[in-house]
């Protein structure tokens, strides 16, 4: 929802938000930030929010065929079957 003063700006909590999000998405898919910046400009990089089953929130992040789930302190990639792991 835009703000109705005009300023849309994220607010400056988000910005440490966003910066820990585009960090851990560097880590988990061991490129630069930078880069990792530019893939999710360029929308290379899908993300999505979720829940695992045990009711923990993820950020569920996919670049080509690697995929990673981003928890607030851990990241987990899937297994060869499909389920996630450290």
């Amino acid at each position: 929802m835009a703000d109705p003063t005009g300023n849309d700006a994220p607010k400056p909590e988000m910005h440490a938000e966003i910066a820990a999000l585009i960090g851990a998405i560097a880590k988990a898919f061991d490129i630069p930030e930078a880069e990792a910046i530019t893939a999710v400009e360029r929308g290379a990089i899908a993300m999505d929010f979720g829940r695992d089953e045990s009711g923990n929130p993820f950020v569920a992040a996919t670049l080509g065929e690697q995929t990673a789930r981003i928890y607030q302190g851990a990241i987990k990639h899937p297994k060869s079957g499909g389920s996630p792991t450290e």
